[in-house]
């Protein structure tokens, strides 16, 4: 692929660095309709997360394939994360990471083995990316803070993770993408390369008001098999309106969002974080943003993932700390405007 630069209508080159994940794949979902279009070029990689690196390879082909982006490169990086032994969320994305959706995508051929944070990262130094959306843990990007700084300084990162004195979705105060892997996100903080954009970071106190509802996935697709609040009928989609692959992806997959949801108590809905990060960090929706120097809690189990905020002064230096901000953190977005963007996107 050319080296674009996204002005004067060039395609901006973006790398979608992914655990996929039923939130990841409405992301890769709206990416490669950008891509379709003309306005991104797309690069896909992928940590073990909500699945393994593997599988979430897998996962993206299938959903890259629906989505007639299929000529989008996906590159399985790290299978693991940094120091912990890797933990993986079927009861949340389902056995395979796509709800009740099994793909019928084959893993690359590049995943047949044990794959590294330096797959990944070969794959976004050849990119020269433009963006870096970093939407599962933040394996690969530590690697390449460690051993590829030059290509940070010339890329934007956006990540979606933490939670900044607000509830965890993991634990009473981490969220999921920094309690897998919090050596990693500390890290990349910790040594963040000097001349480089600070990050971006999509915590949950934002993304968890991205709520979709049964009621907007039928406008979506024309499907009227659920029930609203007490489940779907149907069972496994077959009797969906919908024409298209995707479509019948989506309903699969949120059906199993939906319920998982329900079960810990959030209602018959879906949170959908990716989406909103992905969006966020092309600037397609409002949002509002906040420095703030941020640290992670690696080393105790109790706090594992922890991500702490010292909100930066006008001087760009937190209080406590001392320390000179190291991130913006997303603190407000257009949930009506994200979800607008996706339903066009689905009608592209």
């Amino acid at each position: 692929m050319g080296r674009r630069h996204g002005g004067d209508g060039a395609a901006v080159r973006v790398v979608a660095d992914v655990d996929t994940g039923i939130d990841d794949a409405l992301a890769l979902v709206w990416l490669a309709a950008r891509h379709r279009a003309g306005e991104v070029d797309l690069l896909v990689t992928t940590s073990a997360g909500n699945t393994t690196a593997a599988l979430a390879a897998r996962n993206s082909v299938e959903v890259l394939g629906l989505c007639g982006a299929s000529d989008v490169p996906v590159v399985a990086g790290a299978a693991a994360p940094r120091v912990l032994p890797l933990t993986t969320t079927p009861e949340t994305h389902g056995p395979e990471g796509l709800g009740y959706w099994i793909p019928g995508a084959r893993v690359p051929a590049a995943a047949d083995r044990e794959t590294t944070p330096a797959d990944a990262v070969a794959a976004w130094v050849h990119a020269e990316p433009d963006h870096l959306l970093i939407a599962g843990p933040s394996t690969n990007l530590a690697y390449a803070v460690e051993h590829h700084p030059d290509l940070l300084r010339r890329t934007r990162v956006t990540l979606m993770c933490g939670a900044f004195t607000y509830p965890g979705n993991t634990t009473p105060t981490a969220e999921w993408n920094a309690w897998v892997d919090p050596h990693a996100l500390s890290f990349a903080l910790e040594n963040w390369p000097e001349g480089a954009a600070p990050p971006v970071i999509c915590p949950l106190n934002v993304t968890e008001q991205v709520v979709l509802t049964p009621e907007r996935l039928a406008g979506w697709t024309g499907w009227t098999g659920w029930t609203g609040w007490t489940g779907w009928t149907g069972g496994d989609g077959t009797d969906a309106d919908a024409d298209s692959g995707v479509l019948r992806m989506l309903q699969d997959a949120l059906r199993f969002y939906f319920e998982f949801h329900a079960s810990v108590g959030v209602g018959y809905v879906a949170q959908i974080h990716d989406l909103a990060a992905a969006m966020v960090m092309l600037q397609a929706v409002d949002a509002e943003f906040r420095e703030a120097t941020v640290a992670v809690e690696a080393a105790s189990e109790l706090l594992r993932g922890t991500t702490v905020a010292d909100w930066a002064g006008e001087d760009g230096v937190g209080p406590y700390w001392g320390r000179a901000s190291n991130a913006r953190i997303l603190t407000s977005v257009d949930v009506d405007g994200v979800f607008g963007q996706f339903a066009e996107c689905l009608r592209s």
